[in-house]
């Protein structure tokens, strides 16, 4: 009996930005070598590097790169792909959606926005689950606030931004608790991790 083959996600080039030569930001040069090596829009820890790439490039202000890379892991996702990947793969697709919103382009963050609502990366039960998933952000910026090491003091900041921008962009969809997202909170933390790793990638 033939088994049947599970269906899997396009191979998808990574974005051309991340061979560049010119990179001047040590931090950054490493980060995008690395992520050029192993690119993959299926597998979970490319995906999770990508989106703190992400964050590194908005720390510094260069979002339309952040948007670019963000962007190009929406767009080579396919519908096959599976839970751990998607689940890697939401907080860069809200990044997107953030910076997305920030410029106002409407139509971009809510078509961002509808696909993380269609496939929510956390579950909004059992309450005591979700609040702890929550909390994970702003404890992942005090974790790296008292960090020694420049390297992992950075990558809890952007892990924190990470997870506090996947709550603020789907707080006003109804996908989770009314009154569970605090919307200023969530920015506030977001402001702060931000400013963090802005300081690290700047020495």
């Amino acid at each position: 009996m033939a088994t049947k083959k599970r269906a899997t996600a396009p191979q998808v080039e990574a974005p051309s930005f991340l061979a560049a030569a010119d990179e001047s930001n040590k931090t950054v040069a490493r980060a995008k070598a690395a992520l050029a090596k192993k690119w993959s829009v299926t597998r979970p820890e490319t995906l999770a590097d990508a989106t703190q790439l992400g964050w590194f490039l908005v720390a510094l202000k260069r979002e339309n790169e952040a948007r670019e890379l963000a962007d190009h892991i929406f767009e080579g996702m396919g519908s096959s792909m599976d839970t751990g990947a998607w689940s890697a793969a939401a907080p860069a697709i809200a990044l997107a959606a953030r910076i997305a919103r920030q410029r106002d382009d409407t139509a971009r963050s809510r078509a961002l926005v509808d696909a993380l609502v269609k496939r929510p990366a956390i579950a909004a039960s059992p309450r005591e689950a979700f609040l702890k998933s929550l909390s994970e952000a702003e404890k992942d910026v005090r974790s790296a606030e008292v960090e020694s090491s420049p390297k992992w003091a950075c990558q809890f900041f952007a892990r924190g931004c990470a997870r506090a921008a996947y709550f603020r962009e789907l707080a006003p969809e109804g996908v989770y608790e009314a009154g569970a997202l605090d919307i200023d909170g969530l920015e506030a933390t977001i402001a702060e991790g931000v400013t963090g790793l802005r300081a690290f990638l700047t020495r």
